[in-house]
C-alpha cells in the first residue's frame, strides 16, 4: 500500500480544469490536457498532491481553521454539549483518545460530520449514521461557515475527480454515472495537541477509505507523513493557500488498481496545537464499489481486477468508523477536566515561598488561580518552573534504570526482611526495600511493576502500636554508587516543593498559605516509591491498576518518553498523561480531600505500559504528620458549607490510613528467592 515518489509530494495548479470544468470537450483544451497529465502522475507515482488554482480564497481557508481553533479552546464541559453519543447518529465531539487507528489510540480530539439523510434512506446499514450533525453554539457563526465550506469543497472534489477521470482514459463523467449520482461525504474536523514529547502519534498510519480527500492543514507546523515505496516517511509540508488531496481505497477499486491509496499518518512534534480539517468525498452510501468496465478493458494487465471485491461503500464505512467507541456516562471518583492536563509554572509562588504577603503578589495570585482551577477540574496538573534542575531530575530516573536493570539476585539484597525493620502484622510482612513484580496488589489484582519503597524514618517507638510496623531504616542498594546520596537530596527537594505547593493551595482554598503547616504539618511523613514498568509485547498489561492516592500530595517524576500514566475524567474515560521534559505531575490524594471538605477530589488513575522498553517513575507522596487526626479543616468548613461533605467525612488518622492501605496492597507480599 506504498508507492514510488520523491521526498516532495507533486504542486498542482489546477486553475485551467476550473475553467473547463463544465465544458464536454475539455480534454480538447490544452491547459486541462497538462493538468491531466500531472494528475496521472502523482496518482500513479504518489496518491498524494497539492492542490492550488482551485477557486477557494485564502481568506476562506484561514478562517475555517481559526475558527476550528476557537472550538478546541474551549472548557472540556462546553465541548461535551456536543459529543457524540448513541442517539446523535456517530456525530459530534469526540475526547483525546477516542479514535483508534490499528487498535491504538490516536492523540487527537475532533468533530465528526457526515451528509445529512432522511431516516430509512438508506436502510438498516444507514441507520447508525441517522441524526443531524451536531454544530457548536460557540463560535458563533461555526455553522454556517462549515456549512458553505462543504458546499465548496464538493464542487471541487467532483471537478477534480473529472480530471482523474480524464487522466485513466475516460469521459470527464465516468464516476458520475451509478457511483456519483448522490454522493455522500464526510468531514473530520481535527486537533492535534502540541506536545514536547517526539513522536507521539496523532493519527496512526492508514489508508484513506473513501474516494478523494482534501486536507486543510495549519501553515505553520508540519505533523501529517506520508510512506513512499523505500519505506520512508516523507513529511507534507503545509503550503499555506493549498489543498493536500489523496485518493482512498475506492478510487484504488474503481480505477482496477491503476491508482493505489498511500499510508499516510499524522505525528505533531510541535509544542504548539495544530488544526486540520480533512473533507473526503465520497461514492453514493449504497453504491457497489467495483472497477470500473471501461478501465478494466483500458488496463486490463492489471490484476487487481479478479482480487478486488464488489464493497457496498455504505457498510465499509460503518466497518471503519467503529473504531472508536462512545463516550460513556458520568461516573464516580472521577473529576471533570480538559483532555489535557493543565501545565502551571509555579515560579513565581516559588520565589515568594516564605512571604507572608505572598498573596498580595499578582504573579502568585495568577498562580493560585490556576491552581484553584486544576484542582477542582482535575485533582492532577503539570508543574514547571519548580526550581529542581532538569539534568537533577534525569539523573533520578537514569540510576533508578540502572538498579533495575540488575540481576535479580542483586536486587534482592535489600529485599523486605525482618531484618530490614518490618514486623509481622495480621500476617502481612511490612514493608521498607525492594518488591518484586506482582507483589503489589491494587484492588486485589496484581500490578505488574517492581519498586523499592521508602518512608521517612523515626525513632523506634515514637508512633506507638500503629508506627511498629513502619519502623526501621530504609535499604539503598550499594549498586549503583551514590544512589543513596542522590535519592536523599531529590527527597529534600520534594519536601520542599511540596510544602510551596500546599502554600499555593491554601491560598486557592481561601485560607492563608499557613492553614496546613498548623497541628497537620508539624512533623510530615512522606513515602517515595521507585518504580519500575517492565516493557511489554502484550497491549493494556495493568502496570498499577486504578485507585486514587491515600494521602496529601503526589509529584511524579516519569520517563520522557513513555506515555502510561492515565487519569479518568468526569466522562469515565482515561485521559494519557503525556509526559512534558523537566516537569513533574502533581495530583492531589485523600487526605486533601478530607481537609479541604471535598473541595477538591482526588482522582483515580492507573499505569498501562504499552511500550516494548522498561518504565521508570519515581512517586513522591508528600503527608501529613504520622499521628494527625485529619477531618475537614474549620477554616474550609466556613468557607464552603454548601458542599455538605463535612457530613460524612469521618476523621481520620494518617498513619492508621496509610497502614491499611499497605495492608490490602501487599496481601501477598512474600519472597521468592
Amino acid at each position: 500500500m506504498v508507492t514510488d515518489f520523491k521526498s516532495l509530494l507533486p504542486v498542482i495548479d489546477i486553475s485551467p480544469l476550473l475553467a473547463k470544468c463544465d465544458d464536454f470537450d475539455m480534454a480538447e483544451d490544452a491547459g486541462v490536457v497538462e493538468v491531466v497529465g500531472k494528475l496521472d502522475r502523482a496518482c500513479r507515482d504518489v496518491g498524494f498532491f497539492y492542490v492550488i488554482g482551485h477557486g477557494i480564497s485564502d481568506d476562506l481557508i484561514n478562517k475555517v481553521k481559526e475558527m476550528t481553533h476557537q472550538f478546541f479552546e474551549l472548557p472540556y464541559e462546553e465541548k461535551l454539549k456536543i459529543k457524540i453519543t448513541p442517539t446523535a447518529g456517530y456525530r459530534g465531539y469526540q475526547r483525546i483518545g477516542v479514535n483508534f487507528t490499528s487498535g491504538k489510540q490516536d492523540m487527537h480530539e475532533a468533530i465528526d460530520c457526515y451528509r445529512e439523510f432522511k431516516q430509512g434512506k438508506h436502510g438498516d446499514i444507514g441507520k447508525v449514521l441517522e441524526g443531524p450533525n451536531q454544530w457548536p453554539g460557540n463560535p458563533q457563526e461555526y455553522k454556517d461557515l462549515m456549512e458553505e465550506y462543504i458546499k465548496l469543497c464538493t464542487d471541487l472534489s467532483r471537478n477534480i475527480l473529472r480530471g482523474i477521470s480524464l487522466a485513466l482514459g475516460g469521459s470527464p463523467y465516468e464516476f458520475e454515472g451509478k457511483m456519483l449520482r448522490d454522493p455522500f461525504w464526510v468531514m473530520r474536523i481535527i486537533g492535534y495537541p502540541g506536545v514536547n514529547q517526539e513522536n507521539v502519534i496523532g493519527c496512526g498510519a492508514h489508508t484513506d477509505y473513501g474516494l478523494l480527500t482534501l486536507i486543510n492543514q495549519d501553515d505553520d507546523k508540519t505533523a501529517l507523513q506520508v510512506k513512499n515505496v523505500d519505506g520512508d516517511w516523507i513529511p507534507a509540508i503545509p503550503i499555506p493557500g493549498s489543498f493536500i488531496c489523496n485518493i482512498g481505497d475506492m478510487l484504488t477499486i474503481l480505477s482496477n488498481g491503476v491508482y493505489q491509496s498511500t499510508l499516510h499518518k499524522v505525528i505533531n512534534n510541535s509544542p504548539k496545537y495544530r488544526v486540520c480539517v480533512a473533507f473526503f468525498y465520497e461514492t453514493n452510501f449504497e453504491a457497489e464499489v467495483e472497477p470500473l468496465d471501461i478501465f478494466k478493458e483500458k488496463h486490463p494487465r492489471k490484476e487487481t481486477s479478479q482480487v478486488a471485491k464488489r464493497v457496498v461503500y455504505g457498510q465499509h464505512l460503518i466497518n471503519k468508523s467503529k473504531s472508536f467507541p462512545v463516550i460513556v456516562q458520568v461516573s464516580e471518583m472521577a473529576t471533570n477536566f480538559k483532555s489535557l492536563l493543565p501545565v502551571i509554572d509555579i515560579s513565581p509562588l516559588v520565589v515568594k515561598c516564605d512571604d507572608a504577603n505572598m498573596a498580595e503578589d499578582a504573579g502568585v495570585a495568577e498562580v493560585v488561580g490556576k491552581l484553584d482551577r486544576a484542582c477542582r477540574d482535575a485533582g492532577f496538573f503539570y508543574v514547571i518552573g519548580h526550581g529542581i534542575s532538569e539534568d537533577f531530575i534525569r539523573k533520578v530516573r537514569v540510576m533508578s534504570h540502572q538498579f533495575f536493570e540488575l540481576p535479580y539476585e542483586e536486587k534482592l539484597k535489600i529485599k523486605i526482611t525482618p531484618a530490614a525493620g518490618y514486623r509481622l502484622f495480621m500476617d502481612v510482612e511490612l514493608y521498607r526495600g525492594y518488591q518484586r513484580i506482582g507483589l503489589n496488589l491494587t484492588n486485589g489484582k496484581q500490578d505488574m511493576h517492581e519498586a523499592i519503597d521508602c518512608y521517612k524514618e523515626f525513632k523506634q517507638g515514637k508512633h506507638g502500636d500503629i508506627g511498629k510496623v513502619m519502623e526501621g531504616a530504609n535499604q539503598w542498594p550499594e549498586n549503583p554508587q551514590e544512589y543513596k546520596e542522590l535519592m536523599e537530596e531529590y527527597i529534600k527537594l520534594c519536601i520542599d516543593l511540596s510544602r510551596n505547593i500546599l502554600r499555593g493551595i491554601s491560598l486557592a482554598l481561601g485560607g492563608s498559605p499557613y492553614e496546613f503547616e498548623g497541628k497537620m504539618l508539624t512533623d510530615p511523613f512522606w513515602i517515595m516509591r521507585i518504580l519500575g514498568y517492565p516493557g511489554v509485547n502484550q497491549e493494556n498489561v495493568i502496570g498499577c491498576g486504578a485507585h486514587t492516592d491515600y494521602g496529601l500530595l503526589s509529584l511524579i517524576n516519569q520517563d520522557d518518553d513513555k506515555t502510561a500514566l492515565q487519569v479518568r475524567d468526569l466522562a469515565g474515560d482515561w485521559i494519557p498523561v503525556i509526559p512534558i521534559p523537566g516537569s513533574f505531575v502533581c495530583n492531589i490524594g485523600d487526605m486533601l480531600k478530607i481537609l479541604s471538605n471535598g473541595v477538591y477530589e482526588s482522582t483515580l488513575h492507573r499505569v498501562i505500559n504499552n511500550s516494548p522498553r522498561y518504565r521508570v517513575c519515581v512517586g513522591f507522596f508528600y503527608e501529613t504528620n504520622f499521628d494527625a487526626a485529619v477531618e475537614p479543616l474549620d477554616i474550609f468548613k466556613e468557607k464552603y458549607p454548601g458542599k455538605g461533605t463535612s457530613q460524612v467525612f469521618k476523621r481520620v488518622v494518617y498513619g492508621e490510613h496509610l497502614v491499611h492501605k499497605l495492608q490490602t496492597t501487599f496481601q501477598n507480599l512474600v519472597e521468592h528467592s
